[in-house]
């Protein structure tokens, strides 16, 4: 494997700075998944957790952000074990970054779980960056682009930006770890979503929220429907006010605007 470039090593860093000092930790993995897209750079990139044994899982966040509107927990349940990175991580238990070229053969191009993705994301050529997961379960960055393959040095930049993947999981643990603070993935709230639901404390409408994310003010809309119906809600104020209840919500805003 080649040396990483010199730039990549410097993109590298700055994104662990900018992990490191990130106020809100519910935008990291957001922040990692459009940086991980431009760096490498990729068409997608896609965090997910699943559970193997029982042939289920979820996407939880993804860039760029039309991911959210896609059918992807529907393509994770449909043909997960019938993906080469996927079937490889569960038997082999490592954590080395491979691209798909590495694992599957000439039926994976033809298979339909191939071509419901390709059709569905765009998918073609992969690459994962597994992270730490209890047996049983998979958990990790897929990225994809449709251009050409993985490179040595696309490789050797997310076996790097892996160990920051890490980094990002003991940080995310250590935020909710907090007194008064639930998991979000309990109620399958993605990062996105926490995020607007914190904007949404604020009382900042969808416009404002789309300008502090650097999304459209529809996506902000949609990430704000999902939330109300995560909680089982139909409005904003009850949407803040059941978040503050399950813990969601560290602390409560000074004042939550009707």
């Amino acid at each position: 494997m080649t040396a990483l470039h010199g730039g990549d090593a410097a993109r590298i860093r700055d994104l662990a700075m900018q992990i490191l000092t990130e106020k809100e930790p519910v935008q990291v993995w957001p922040l990692l998944m459009e940086r991980l897209t431009g760096d490498l750079p990729c068409d997608l990139a896609v965090l997910i957790d699943l559970d193997w044994a029982a042939g289920t899982g979820h996407a939880l966040t993804g860039a760029p952000d039309w991911l959210h509107e896609a059918p992807l927990d529907a393509l994770i349940h449909s043909h997960m074990r019938a993906h080469p990175l996927l079937r490889h991580y569960a038997r082999a238990r490592t954590r080395t970054s491979l691209a798909m070229d590495e694992v599957a053969d000439d039926r994976w191009w033809q298979s339909e779980a191939y071509h419901a993705g390709k059709a569905a994301i765009g998918i073609d050529r992969q690459l994962a960056l597994p992270l730490r997961s209890p047996p049983g379960r998979i958990r990790g960055v897929i990225v994809s682009r449709s251009r050409h393959g993985f490179a040595d040095r696309d490789l050797e930049y997310a076996e790097l930006a892996r160990t920051l993947l890490d980094t990002v999981e003991a940080h995310e643990a250590a935020a909710f770890a907090r007194p008064g603070v639930a998991d979000p993935a309990e109620y399958r709230i993605t990062p996105r979503e926490l995020a607007v639901l914190g904007l949404l404390c604020e009382g900042l409408t969808a416009h404002a929220i789309g300008t502090r994310l650097g999304i459209s003010p529809a996506t902000a809309t949609k990430h704000t429907e999902n939330l109300y119906r995560k909680l089982c809600v139909n409005d904003r104020v009850t949407a803040v006010r059941k978040a503050l209840h399950l813990g969601l919500i560290g602390s409560p805003p000074d004042d939550v605007p009707g």
